[in-house]
C-alpha cells in the first residue's frame, strides 16, 4: 500500500458509496405543529459501515439521549425526506439539538454534499426528516492527488471528503473542510446560506476540519497528511462568520515536529492542543505520536505530550474540567493492515504545558477486550459525559469525568456499527 493511502485517515468511509436507488419509501404523516423540544443533551453520528453486505442499512444516523442510553437507528435509504446515498463523514448538532448537519462523501457518481436533517423531537423520540441538500463539489471532480485522493477503488482522485464540522459555541456558524480540495467552508445557520466561497491557502495541506475558539474570533485547521506540522489560523468575521487567513504556526521545536494532524480542541480563545498522529516510524521520521500546545499569542507551539506519554498515535482529544482526554489509534496502521491498539488516556492539565497521567483504558483494561483503535472523542460544553469512538472495533463509551469510570458501552448488540463523526450538545 503506498504512502498516499496510509494517510488518508477516513479511505475505508466510501468504499460503498453508490448502491442500486432505493424505492420510496412512504412514511406516515407527521404534523410538526406536535415538535416539542429536544431532550437536554443529545449526541449524534453516523454508521459508516464500508462493506456492502451492510446492505442500506450500512449509512445511517445515529441518535443518542445520553442521560437515558436511548439508541436510535436511521437508515439514510429509508429516511423521511430522502434517500440520501452514499456514505457520511461528519454530523454537527446544532445548539437546540433539533437540527443535524451531515457531510456526505461524494465520488465519480455522487456530489460532495451538506445535508440538513430536522430531527422532529415528538414524545420525547426523533423522527428525522431530510429538509435540504446542497452539493459542495459535483461528482467526478478530481481532489488532490497529493493527500491519498487515489486510495479510492476505481478511478484515481475521483473522491470527495467533508471533515471536522463544528459548530460555534453561539450557534451561529457551521465549520468544516474539503479535505481533497483543500479547502474550508463556513456555512450561516441563520441565513442558510455559506459564508462567502470556499476558502483556500498555499499552506492548507489535506486539512481535517476546522475548529473555532469558544468566543468565535479565530478557527484553527490541522494538516491530516504524513510530515505537514503547520496549523493554519483563520479570523473569523463576527457579523458574517467570513474566514480569512491570519497565520501559521509550526508544530516544530528543537524536539521534532507534530505531524498527520487530525483534531484541534481549544484551551480558551487562544491556546489549543493539537493531536498528532504520525508516529516515529511513519513518514519521514520526523514526527512522534502526542500532544502539541499552540499559543495565538506567541504564534508559536510546544509539545506537551510525546512517544514517552502515549501509546499510539493520538486521533483526538477533549477537555472536561481540569482533565484532557486523548483517544490514542493510529488509522495509518489500519488502512495498513497492522494491529491498531486503542486508549483512551486522561491527564490532569491544572498546568497545560505539564499534564499528569491520571488513568489509561485499554483492551481488557476497563474497556471490552476487543477494543481497539479509539479514533473520537465527543464531550458537551458543560462537561457532564466523555464519549469515545472506535468505528473498526464498534464502539461507543461513555465515561463518567467526575469519577472516570465507564457509564454505558454501546456496541454491535445494541444496533451500533462502524461509528464516525460524533457531535455532542450541549
Amino acid at each position: 500500500m503506498t504512502l498516499r493511502c496510509l494517510a488518508t485517515a477516513c479511505a475505508l468511509l466510501l468504499f460503498a458509496a453508490c448502491q442500486d436507488p432505493t424505492p420510496e419509501i412512504v412514511h406516515p404523516p407527521l404534523d410538526p405543529s406536535l415538535d416539542e423540544p429536544a431532550p437536554r443533551s443529545v449526541l449524534t453520528s453516523m454508521n459508516i459501515n464500508p462493506d456492502a453486505k451492510a446492505g442500506p442499512g450500512g449509512s445511517a444516523l445515529y441518535i443518542i439521549n445520553p442521560e437515558t442510553g436511548a439508541l436510535h437507528v436511521f437508515p439514510f435509504s429509508t429516511m423521511r425526506g430522502g434517500p440520501v446515498e452514499g456514505q457520511g463523514m461528519h454530523t454537527a448538532l446544532s445548539k437546540d439539538r433539533e437540527t443535524v448537519f451531515c457531510t456526505m462523501g461524494g465520488n465519480k457518481d455522487l456530489d460532495l454534499r451538506l445535508v440538513t436533517i430536522d430531527l422532529h423531537w415528538q414524545n420525547g423520540h426523533p423522527h428525522p426528516e431530510v429538509i435540504d441538500s446542497r452539493v459542495l463539489v459535483e461528482a467526478g471532480t478530481r481532489g488532490n492527488e497529493s493527500n491519498g485522493a487515489s486510495c479510492h477503488p476505481g478511478e484515481p482522485g475521483i473522491r470527495q471528503e467533508g471533515h471536522g464540522s463544528r459548530i460555534t459555541e453561539d450557534g451561529r456558524f457551521l465549520l468544516f473542510s474539503e479535505m481533497q480540495n483543500d479547502r474550508i467552508r463556513v456555512f450561516n445557520i441563520a441565513r442558510g446560506a455559506f459564508a462567502g466561497e470556499p476558502q483556500d491557502h498555499p499552506s492548507l495541506y489535506a486539512p481535517h476540519g476546522l475548529y473555532p475558539n469558544p468566543a468565535g474570533t479565530f478557527a484553527a485547521t490541522p494538516q491530516y497528511w504524513f510530515d505537514h506540522h503547520t496549523v493554519g489560523i483563520w479570523a473569523l468575521d463576527s457579523l458574517t462568520g467570513t474566514p480569512s487567513f491570519a497565520f501559521a504556526i509550526q508544530m516544530a521545536d528543537s524536539s521534532g515536529t507534530g505531524a498527520y494532524q487530525h483534531t484541534v480542541r481549544w484551551l480558551d480563545d487562544h491556546r489549543f492542543f493539537v493531536t498528532v498522529t504520525q508516529e516515529a516510524e511513519q513518514g519521514n521520521g520526523s514526527s512522534q505520536q502526542g500532544i502539541w500546545l499552540g499559543d495565538l499569542t506567541s504564534r508559536s507551539a510546544q509539545r506537551v505530550l510525546g512517544a514517552e506519554d502515549i501509546l499510539e498515535g493520538v486521533s483526538d482529544c477533549g477537555i472536561a474540567g481540569n482533565k484532557l482526554y486523548v483517544a490514542e489509534g493510529n488509522v495509518a496502521k489500519f488502512l495498513a493492515g497492522q494491529p491498531t491498539p486503542g486508549h483512551l488516556s486522561i491527564w490532569d492539565i491544572s498546568s497545560p504545558e505539564s499534564p499528569s497521567l491520571v488513568r489509561r483504558f485499554s483492551a481488557g483494561d476497563g474497556f471490552p477486550d476487543d477494543f481497539e483503535n479509539a479514533h473520537s472523542i465527543g464531550i458537551p460544553v458543560d462537561g457532564s459525559s466523555v464519549f469515545v469512538e472506535s468505528f473498526s472495533s464498534h464502539y461507543l463509551i461513555q465515561v463518567d469525568p467526575i469519577n472516570d469510570t465507564v457509564i454505558r458501552t454501546f456496541g454491535k448488540e445494541d444496533g451500533l456499527d462502524t461509528p464516525h463523526g460524533i457531535y455532542v450538545q450541549p
